[in-house]
């Protein structure tokens, strides 16, 4: 039997959270100037910058290159970086296609304090993931445990995603 990362949570597969696709977009439209152009900076940061803030921006890449930015919380845990995300949310669908993402530091809004690092990102499977819940957890404490309580309570189908830092080297969409 797989030890589940999350024991209290049902979730229903593809459920989501109430309104997830209108606040995405509205978020995304709404993006401060520099999460939409951190692709363009030089790529000098470093995973070490991560703990030291409350929240990453995640840069993932459309099927045409576009690059999407999204905060998160994240955690680091054998030199990875761990998110917990709906298994449909459009960070997890851009990541299926093109593994390479851009990693940086930044504020709940998704203003970069720091330069980005390359990194390759994958969703984990079921027997991977209580690594990534006991990084999250010892991260953030009380604060996210009520938070991803109400997303249980919701049976939102929820996953996580590994972040290994690294460049990314090769063509684009190599995975």
């Amino acid at each position: 039997m797989v030890p589940e990362a999350r024991p209290s949570a049902r979730p229903v597969p593809g459920r989501r959270l109430p309104a997830a696709l209108l606040t995405g977009r509205l978020a995304a439209r709404t993006a401060p100037g520099g999460a939409r152009t951190i692709h363009a900076q030089p790529r000098t940061g470093s995973p070490g910058e991560i703990p030291a803030h409350k929240r990453a921006l995640l840069v993932t890449y459309r099927r045409d290159g576009t690059p999407v930015p999204t905060p998160v919380w994240a955690a680091e845990a054998g030199g990875r970086l761990y998110v917990r995300t709906e298994r449909t949310a459009g960070k997890v669908k851009r990541l299926r296609k093109d593994p390479r993402m851009l990693v940086a530091p930044c504020t709940v809004r998704g203003r970069p304090l720091g330069a980005p690092f390359e990194a390759r990102g994958r969703l984990l499977d079921p027997e991977e993931e209580p690594l990534a819940e006991r990084a999250l957890l010892a991260r953030y404490g009380v604060g996210r445990a009520l938070f991803e309580r109400a997303a249980d309570i919701m049976r939102v189908d929820m996953g996580y995603v590994e972040i290994t830092p690294g460049p990314w080297g090769g063509a684009e969409g190599e995975g």
